[in-house]
């Protein structure tokens, strides 16, 4: 772990400002190297989401951000979604729509790159 890690506080909020992962860092991963450095992308893991009481999980990541998941399970299917409300009230019509052996259904406004481990 580095220790020139930078904290700058503004209205409220904490920025990170960490230096460029390198392949010995513990938390580094295939999907980091297969991006480069001047696009945005969120990172996250399947096991991170928390779904709703129907086990769906809406993602807006806003307009021309990059999603990756890194999912341990298996995608089942994936599409757009039809008419359809989910039970915390979200509409997801037109949304992408990904379904995974668990149970789970991710919507998302963009395209989710999906890196599975199976």
């Amino acid at each position: 772990m580095s220790t020139k890690i930078k904290d700058h506080t503004a209205v409220g909020a904490v920025k990170n400002n960490l230096e460029p992962l390198v392949s010995d860092d513990y938390f580094y991963s295939a999907f980091e190297a297969a991006y480069d450095d001047q696009i945005e992308v969120v990172s996250l893991h399947l096991d991170d989401l928390l779904p709703d009481e129907s086990g769906a999980v809406v993602l807006f990541a806003g307009e021309g951000n990059q999603v990756h998941l890194e999912a341990g399970e298996l995608l089942i299917s994936s599409g757009v979604a039809s008419s359809h409300v989910t039970a915390s009230g979200v509409d997801v019509t037109g949304l992408n729509v990904y379904n995974f052996a668990s149970g789970l259904t991710l919507y998302s406004e963009g395209e989710v790159t999906i890196q599975t481990g199976m």
